[in-house]
């Protein structure tokens, strides 16, 4: 899915992530890329069905779950 929108996985997981709970410069600042990368970002999750959208969050959260869950038992 992320390839259909020219979207890569390590960004996506952290715009998914941060944007949440910051705005799209400090977005760019933590994700290392630029203010027009988020925004493209934005306007490609935009363009997705509300079920492609949830899939992927959905995806990076399990993900996010197990890393989190792996390094506490380490």
């Amino acid at each position: 899915m992320l390839a259909k929108y020219s979207l890569s996985e390590e960004v996506a997981a952290g715009y998914v992530h941060l944007i949440t709970y910051r705005n799209q410069t400090e977005t760019a600042e933590e994700l290392d890329v630029s203010r027009d990368t988020v925004n493209r970002y934005k306007n490609s999750f935009a363009e997705m069905s509300a079920e492609e959208r949830l899939l992927l969050i959905s995806a990076f959260a399990q993900d996010q779950l197990l890393d989190e869950t792996t390094s506490e038992k380490q």
